[in-house]
């Protein structure tokens, strides 16, 4: 049976919620010290009293690891939503430079290696290009997108390196993160339209200020004497040569003809 049939037999209760209020970061190893003991409580209940020897490690790594990044998860998210930071008051300015209205505070759920996330960011509505937007999502690198940035990167290794369809199930199998192909697509085709306009931005030479200029080249025949084509091979009956070849170079530019 596969890793995730046997995981499933392992697993017998769900991932422990952070009891009461997770500590804040300003309390002194209470964060570090709270997320290690869920973390020691989640080995304990998924490998039990038995004997080392009766376990079946390779489940036992994968429940562990989707366990643990499960409470990771939930611990970031909690942190995260509970900083209002982003609201920095009744208005913000609109990337089309009008005053935005402050909405309230929405939830939009990310794919991180982590997991799923329901982020909650300040909200705020543009009335005048009727347009929303939540600055926290900037800041985050999650404008437009439902993935996370090292989700996004790992999409797009895989997006470059194998079909779409491929990229889904390495994505699922070695990182534990479910993202289907089509999203692999649409995710790869996206890095790469803004890889092409960097490289574009970065690399690519301004066109030249002056005129375009062409060269043209071809060989011919002179005629010389004979004593100047002695053992030289020729097309003459006998293979003697009447001719040289010289080469014939012209520079010119459209506008000049």
């Amino acid at each position: 049976p596969s890793a995730d049939r046997r995981e499933r037999h392992i697993v017998r209760c769900p991932p422990r919620a952070w009891r009461g209020r997770p500590p804040r970061a300003g309390q002194k190893g209470g964060l570090k010290s709270a997320f290690a003991a869920e973390v020691v409580q989640e080995v304990e209940a998924l490998v039990g009293p038995g004997a080392a020897d009766d376990l079946d490690f390779e489940a036992l790594e994968v429940a562990l690891r989707r366990q643990v990044l499960r409470v990771a998860a939930r611990a970031v998210e909690q942190r995260l939503n509970a900083d209002h930071s982003d609201h920095p008051g009744p208005s913000h300015p609109c990337p089309c430079g009008a005053p935005a209205r402050y909405a309230g505070r929405r939830a939009k759920r990310i794919q991180s290696v982590l997991g799923e996330l329901a982020l909650e960011r300040a909200y705020y509505h543009c009335a005048a290009c009727q347009t929303g937007f939540s600055p926290r999502d900037q800041h985050l690198g999650l404008v437009g997108s439902s993935l996370s940035p090292a989700v996004t990167r790992m999409v797009g290794l895989v997006g470059a390196l194998v079909s779409f369809a491929e990229g889904s199930e390495l994505m699922r199998e070695l990182a534990g993160v479910p993202v289907d192909a089509k999203h692999v697509e649409r995710t790869a085709e996206a890095l790469g339209c803004d890889i092409a306009a960097d490289e574009r931005r970065v690399l690519e030479p301004e066109p030249p200020a002056g005129p375009t200029m062409y060269v043209g080249m071809d060989g011919t025949g002179v005629p010389l004497r004979a004593s100047e084509l002695q053992g030289r091979a020729g097309k003459q009956p006998d293979g003697s040569a009447k001719t040289r070849e010289v080469k014939l170079v012209t520079v010119w530019t459209a506008e000049a003809r």
